[in-house]
């Protein structure tokens, strides 16, 4: 029952038995009261609390730490010039777009509706054989082999391995040190062309 609901029966109550139940009437009020609170306190208590990720909020143009992205973005903050919550880099972590990404990680998806508008993309750790968006860094000791144009939204995405003999790769693809391009096949990469990859 509503507190305003309770009080005004118990004030009925003491007009009609007179001052004899007031004592009892106080009584049963401040019990009500103590208990409201006590069980607020119990359910406050028993609320499983949210973890926190680590990390910071920061006005547009504040340095970002070593191996820190931007995950989110409040174009209200900082006095109306935006403000950026930055964390430390993690795999599959979603990044605003403009974020620093960390070596070692690539870019695998993209969602343009992401950070409130301006576009977020998933940071991925490379590993073999990894599809990653247009734009994506490629890590040292990896090549490009594939390429699909409808890939990350329609970015475009390339598969990213580990640099070996026999693999085809894609226009622009780096040729790491002890490897060189060869036979040129025209098929490759979704008709972009290819080229095998040979031992220097």
């Amino acid at each position: 029952m509503h507190p305003r609901h309770l009080w005004k029966r118990l004030t009925g109550v003491v007009v009609r038995r007179g001052i004899g139940a007031t004592t009892g009437a106080l009584a049963l009020i401040a019990a009500f009261v103590l208990a409201g609170t006590a069980a607020g306190t119990s359910n406050a208590a028993a609320q499983p609390t949210r973890p926190t990720a680590v990390g910071q909020w920061s006005c547009a143009g504040a340095a970002i730490p070593n191996g820190w992205v931007l995950t989110a973005y409040d174009k209200n903050g900082c006095s109306g010039w935006g403000s950026w919550y930055q964390q430390p880099a993690a795999d599959g972590l979603y990044t605003c777009s403009g974020s620093p990404i960390v070596p070692g990680y690539v870019t695998t998806d993209y969602v343009k509706y992401g950070c409130n508008g301006i576009g977020s993309w998933r940071h991925n750790i490379a590993k073999d054989g990894i599809w990653t968006c247009g734009g994506s860094p490629i890590v040292p000791g990896y090549v490009v082999t594939n390429y699909l144009g409808y890939g990350c939204n329609g970015v475009g995405a390339w598969q990213h391995n580990i640099a070996r003999v026999g693999l085809r790769t894609c226009p622009g693809s780096p040729i790491p040190a002890g490897f060189r391009s060869t036979t040129y096949w025209a098929a490759g990469c979704n008709g972009l062309g290819s080229w095998f990859l040979a031992a220097a």
